[in-house]
């Protein structure tokens, strides 16, 4: 029976793409996805008031899927606000659906905070514009980020990257920062997962990916506590 352990809802950024993989990849028997998209068009701010605006409907529609838990992924779409804009959207989504929920970029923080990680080697596909408000957002929580390997892929291309890349990308990441606690791999559409084990293995600090700590955050708030082994320190956690 399709999601007879858990239902996570999903405000998916654009489209359905990795992050529905790496779903069903990862999760326990028995846990299914109710997904719906935003579509934003890409890292720009027109598109991601853009797909702001259409949290409410999904949130609505979400509302009458019966979660358990709602995600609403895409760190840029959040981050690009400033701080507090996070918890008026999970309190908006929240109240519409009836549903608890996190943001993408407030999973990733409460996974640092469980880690005890504080200062970051950040891995992603961004653009320079987008990383500096990362920066400064992550910075106004009391979080610094000592070092930034983007591959600058284009925003369609993402999910094509090379884990080759990925892997040597956190490696200078990790150099580069000189005394980095943890990783940050951020984005939705992006191939880490198949590479979160090495890189923790080889370089001796745990990895918090966009999926990985959504569902950490997700798994803990409805109380599903089964270990999951081979993504990484955080789901191991669980």
């Amino acid at each position: 029976m399709f999601g007879y352990r858990a239902r996570i809802g999903y405000i998916s950024p654009s489209v359905i793409e990795l992050n529905g993989y790496d779903f069903y990849r990862i999760v326990p028997k028995g846990v299914g996805l109710i997904g719906v998209t935003c579509m934003v068009g890409g890292w720009k701010d027109e598109a991601y008031k853009q797909a702001l605006a259409q949290v409410e409907a999904c949130a609505k529609e979400l509302g009458r899927r019966s979660c358990d838990f709602i995600i609403h992924g895409g760190g840029p779409l959040v981050l690009t606000q400033g701080k507090g804009f996070e918890l008026s959207l999970i309190e908006k989504v929240k109240s519409i659906s009836g549903t608890p929920c996190t943001t993408s970029i407030m999973a990733a923080m409460d996974a640092f905070r469980d880690l005890s990680t504080s200062r970051l080697a950040v891995v992603d596909p961004y653009p320079p514009d987008l990383n500096q408000t990362m920066i400064k957002y992550l910075k106004d929580w009391g979080f610094e980020v000592a070092s930034v390997v983007s591959l600058e892929t284009t925003f369609t291309e993402s999910s094509v990257a090379s884990i080759g890349d990925i892997y040597r990308a956190a490696k200078r990441a990790v150099r580069e920062a000189g005394n980095a606690t943890g990783i940050f791999i951020p984005c939705a559409n992006f191939p880490v997962v198949d590479v979160i084990e090495e890189i923790e293995t080889d370089l001796g600090l745990p990895v918090i990916s966009n999926i990985t700590s959504q569902l950490y955050v997700a798994f803990k708030t409805i109380g599903m506590r089964e270990k999951i082994n081979g993504y990484g320190r955080l789901l191991r956690m669980l």
